[in-house]
């Protein structure tokens, strides 16, 4: 037979846990985080971009796909990753780093519980703009939803 106290320790007791898994619901939503991960539609002209910083700090653990960010405006530098087949032994050469425009910014807006995705987008027209980063731009082809932990 329950006595008053004891139910008073079973509704404070089912409080808590309630409480606790609210809390770390909103933790692991307290974040947001930018995907490399290439899975952009090459129809689109989507490429896998490389994320070189994030307000000018590296972003983690080298050949990682994700990176955790906490929730605000960063600064994004860039590379593009785009096919190598999509440029003449020209342009392919002009690609290979040696240049000192090789990066571009992008500004995101993060907000907790997000997961943007970052690509190239490559302007096939403007392959042989590839001097002056002309062919290309960074962009957030996706957001959706994700708790972060």
């Amino acid at each position: 037979m329950k006595t008053a106290s004891t139910h008073r320790w079973s509704l404070l007791t089912s409080a808590l846990l309630l409480v606790a898994a609210s809390t770390q619901a909103s933790a692991d939503n307290s974040c947001a985080r930018v995907s490399t991960f290439d899975v952009a539609a090459r129809s689109d002209n989507l490429f896998q971009a490389v994320l070189i910083s994030v307000d000018g700090e590296l972003p983690g653990p080298t050949h990682a796909d994700s990176w955790r960010i906490e929730p605000g405006t960063h600064t994004l530098s860039v590379a593009e990753a785009i096919d190598s087949n999509r440029f003449s032994a020209i342009s392919n050469r002009a690609r290979d780093g040696s240049q000192g425009n090789r990066y571009k910014e992008l500004t995101l807006v993060a907000e907790a519980g997000m997961t943007y995705r970052l690509a190239a987008r490559f302007y096939p027209d403007k392959g042989n703009e590839v001097r002056s980063g002309g062919h290309w731009e960074p962009v957030i082809w996706k957001t959706s939803a994700e708790a972060c932990g």
